[in-house]
């Protein structure tokens, strides 16, 4: 119902406005197109459909009265719903066109927003300095403004991209200060994006009682705000806490019900992660052949989108399973695939990823000074990224991570049986030698 009457508003809006004079209707087009502009958000992510026709009618009649303050909105709402559909190539082109119409009338606000909606894409794509960029111009031009949403959005956005560089002590410091800013304006509604991220640290730090208990505050905020883009990120994000917990089932359930909202939303990014998680499941379950199709479903989707780090995380997968089913060479050459990816878009916790995986190949194969070399790379990146030693002054406690401890003190472990190992052999092979020559 409620877009029906939004379209017949829409329809009333048009009559209306091209049957007068054209000096009438760039007197009264700006409040319209305004209105429209702002009417277009509230369905970026429950009718995304309603929201493209929402934007083009305030386009056409931005375009009209030569209103380009409105025009430039329009192109930026549009470029949006590209960005969610994941038609990344039509986002940047609305983008691009938004900001040139934003320098034409020097509004700065504009410029910002745009460039964190491309910067958004070059994060997608794994391109994470030119991302780190446009965040940096987009807070500068924020700060100078005293815009304080805008402020928050880029906080945000600036704090992911350390997430992905590995730099997490710098990624909670700003998706605090995120966080803050939303507190600060009384807005739960824009708060729940932060909720997200900072969930995601506590699972990276094996808190996953914390992290389950903030994404069910982000799937009850986004129901009650009509999100459900957010609202299928908590659905996932929940399911890989219970995954990491090994408690299947539930986990299964919950990637399950997001797997249907994007489905429904026409989320391909979202959905290419939540296929992996649903392979990760088949492969605990030891249905691997069921594993790898869900992991090339998702490779798929990656590919298409050029999401570099999604490519990056999905060969490891593969890689993963080829290991459980015996095959340590062709689990190499997918881990090193992902190792060349990830190195090139400087994806920290993917390249530490990977170290361990070829540690465990080149151990399963019994060469052991490779896998002594990877163990040592493992250990090197691990003790730079901080893992398990970072502060988190919203709580005001020290937050560790046994998870990661346990694995390199196990790696450590092998690595000095990999060693005793290797003196034994060489003695077995002195001593079968002197028998011989007896």
């Amino acid at each position: 119902m409620k877009s029906i009457l939004t379209r017949l508003l829409l329809f009333i809006f048009q009559l209306f406005f091209f049957s007068g004079s054209g000096q009438e209707a760039a007197l009264e087009v700006k409040p319209v197109v305004d209105s429209l502009n702002r009417k277009c958000t509230d369905y970026w992510y429950s009718d995304r459909e309603l929201a493209y026709t929402i934007a083009l009618q305030a386009y056409d009649l931005a375009n009209e009265a030569n209103y380009l303050k409105g025009k430039g909105a329009a192109l930026n709402n549009i470029g949006n719903i590209h960005l969610f559909k994941g038609d990344y190539d039509k986002a940047i082109e609305k983008y691009f066109e938004a900001v040139e119409i934003f320098k034409s009338i020097n509004y700065v606000d504009g410029i910002a927003n745009c460039n964190n909606n491309i910067g958004l894409i070059y994060e997608y794509q794994g391109k994470y300095q030119e991302a780190l960029d446009l965040f940096m111009e987009s807070i500068a031009i924020e700060i100078e403004q005293n815009d304080r949403d805008g402020m928050a959005i880029s906080y945000n956005n600036i704090a992911s991209i350390y997430y992905y560089l590995g730099q997490y002590e710098e990624s909670l410091i700003h998706f605090n200060l995120s966080a803050d800013l939303y507190d600060e304006l009384n807005d739960e509604k824009e708060k729940v994006s932060c909720l997200i991220n900072i969930a995601a640290i506590y699972e990276l730090q094996g808190k996953y009682e914390i992290a389950i208990e903030i994404n069910e505050d982000v799937i009850r905020l986004s129901k009650k705000y009509e999100n459900k883009h957010e609202e299928a990120m908590g659905l996932n994000n929940l399911g890989s806490n219970y995954l990491l917990m090994n408690q299947l089932e539930v986990s299964l359930k919950y990637f399950n019900k997001a797997l249907v909202l994007r489905d429904e939303i026409g989320d391909k990014t979202g959905k290419s992660s939540t296929l992996k998680h649903i392979g990760k499941i088949h492969e605990k379950q030891r249905n691997f052949d069921l594993a790898i199709d869900y992991y090339f479903q998702s490779l798929k989707m990656s590919e298409e989108l050029e999401d570099q780090r999604g490519i990056a995380e999905t060969f490891t997968l593969i890689g993963e399973n080829l290991m459980e089913k015996g095959n340590f060479k062709s689990a190499m050459d997918y881990f090193y695939l992902s190792l060349g990816i990830s190195k090139d878009i400087g994806a920290q916790a993917e390249i530490l990823a990977n170290y361990k995986q070829l540690t465990m190949a080149y151990s399963s194969s019994g060469e052991f000074d490779s896998a002594a070399t990877y163990l040592d790379l493992f250990a090197s990146l691990k003790d730079s990224l901080s893992i398990g030693n970072i502060e988190n002054p919203r709580v005001k406690t020290i937050i560790s991570e046994p998870t990661v401890q346990e694995q390199l003190k196990h790696l450590s472990i092998l690595r000095t049986a990999l060693i005793l190992v290797s003196i034994l052999v060489i003695m077995l092979i002195i001593i079968l030698f002197i028998i011989k020559k007896k």
